[in-house]
C-alpha cells in the first residue's frame, strides 16, 4: 500500500510539474486491461439477469429500465427516497476516497479502518434504500421480518459506534449522533397521526434530514482528514 501511494503521488506531481499528454499508444496500453475487466464483469451481470429473467418468466425491461417508466409514473415518483441514495452515494464514496489518500502509517490506521467500515456500512444502508431490503426482500424472500433485520442493522451499527468510539469523539460527533437519531427515529415517526391517510411524508422527510446529516459528518471528516494529508506532503521536505 506504501508503494500504491508512492506512486500516486509521483505521478501526481510529475503532471502538475510536466503537464505532459500521454501519446494514443500510451493510453491504449495503460487502459486496455482496465476495459477488458470493465467490459467482461458487465458481460457477467447481464448474463446472470438473462438467466434470471429466463428461468422466471421475467421481462429484461424490468432489470434495466427505469420504474417511473414502466409504470408510467410521474417523474416525481419516490423523490425523496431517490435523493436520500444519492446522498447515501456521496458519503460511501467521501469515506473510500479519503481512506485511500491516507498514507498507510501507524497513526493513521484507526482512523482508515473507521473511513472503510463507514463506508461499508453506508453502502448497506444505501442498497437497503435502493432494493428495500428490509421492507421487501428479507421479509417476502428470505423469511426474515422486518424486526429481525432492524435488530441486526442496530447491532451492526452499536458495534460500529463502540469499536471506533474514541476516533468518533475527536469528530463532529454531536452531527453524527443526530444522523443517528433522525434516521433511528423515522420508523416511529409513523406513529404520530397525519391527516392523510397512510401518508409517510412526515416519516420520510425526517429519515431524509438524517441521511443528510450523516452526508455532512463524514464530508467534514473527509476533508479534514485529506487537509492533515496534504499539509504534511507540503510541509515534507522530499
Amino acid at each position: 500500500m506504501a508503494s500504491i501511494f508512492s506512486v500516486r503521488t509521483v505521478y501526481f506531481s510529475k503532471v502538475k510539474t510536466t503537464h505532459c499528454q500521454l501519446s494514443l499508444r500510451e493510453q491504449l496500453r495503460n487502459i486496455t486491461p482496465v476495459i477488458v475487466i470493465i467490459f467482461a464483469a458487465t458481460l457477467v451481470v447481464l448474463s446472470v439477469i438473462i438467466m434470471i429473467g429466463m428461468k422466471y418468466n421475467v421481462q429484461l425491461n424490468h432489470f434495466t429500465k427505469d420504474p417511473v417508466q414502466i409504470m408510467n409514473a410521474p417523474f416525481y415518483l419516490g423523490l425523496f427516497s431517490n435523493i436520500g441514495i444519492l446522498f447515501w452515494c456521496g458519503s460511501a464514496v467521501i469515506c473510500f476516497f479519503s481512506k485511500s489518500f491516507m498514507p498507510p502509517k501507524t497513526e493513521n490506521r484507526i482512523m482508515r479502518m473507521f473511513l472503510l467500515f463507514s463506508g461499508l456500512i453506508t453502502m448497506l444502508l444505501m442498497l437497503d434504500d435502493l432494493f428495500l431490503f428490509h421492507e421487501v426482500m428479507f421479509p417476502e424472500y428470505f423469511g426474515i421480518p422486518q424486526k429481525g433485520v432492524f435488530v441486526i442493522y442496530s447491532n451492526i451499527l452499536l458495534l460500529y459506534a463502540l469499536l471506533f468510539r474514541e476516533i468518533i469523539f475527536k469528530t463532529d460527533y454531536l452531527i453524527l449522533g443526530l444522523a443517528f437519531f433522525l434516521i433511528g427515529g423515522s420508523t416511529f415517526v409513523k406513529q404520530i397521526p397525519m391527516p392523510i391517510p397512510e401518508d409517510t411524508f412526515l416519516e420520510d422527510a425526517v429519515k431524509l434530514f438524517g441521511i443528510i446529516c450523516w452526508f455532512t459528518y463524514f464530508l467534514r471528516t473527509g476533508f479534514r482528514e485529506l487537509k492533515k494529508v496534504f499539509n504534511e506532503k507540503n510541509n515534507s521536505p522530499y
